[in-house]
């Protein structure tokens, strides 16, 4: 699948996103916090999702304890655009999106030249598409601070397919 991004728009990439992410007051001050003695913060894989003619960046973000070497996950950031959702999970980040998604939709399809988005990125959040989503990030948490990365990456690749 090959996108075809607009020359016209600023738009940003996995970097610096993260940037932004380290840049940010409250979570710099919350990674820093986290980051001290008997504990470990551990950033998740970020999912990068198509949305319109731009990217949702989910980062999930973990704490470890050096005695349990197990990590939990403590907060989660979607950044969409130059919006920036900083939650305990992921439910709540979807949650405070759904809003964010439809003017996100509205824009893209008042753009010259943006190809159409789907309703359904739209949908309020009892889409069933959405709860879909919504149940793969919860399975891939799950799956992924238990250490079972390889049906961590089918819940990913799950998630890739409902967004296409």
């Amino acid at each position: 699948m090959v996108l075809q991004l607009s020359k016209q728009e600023l738009i940003f990439g996995p970097m610096q996103i993260a940037a932004r992410i380290n840049q940010d007051q409250n979570i710099s001050k919350d990674l820093s916090l986290w980051n001290q003695q008997g504990s470990q913060v551990l950033r998740g894989q970020t999912l990068v999702l198509p949305v319109g003619d731009t990217f949702l960046y989910v980062d999930p973000i973990y704490i470890q304890a050096t005695e349990t070497r197990m990590p939990q996950l403590k907060k989660v950031v979607l950044a969409v655009g130059n919006r920036l959702i900083y939650t305990d999970n992921y439910e709540e980040a979807l949650a405070q999106l759904s809003g964010g998604a439809r003017e996100l939709v509205q824009q893209a399809e008042a753009a010259p030249g943006a190809p159409a988005a789907s309703p359904s990125a739209a949908a309020p959040s009892g889409d069933p598409k959405l709860q879909r989503i919504r149940e793969h990030l919860r399975r891939y948490r799950e799956l992924s601070s238990q250490g079972k990365w390889s049906e961590a990456g089918r819940e990913l690749e799950a998630i890739e397919s409902e967004v296409k």
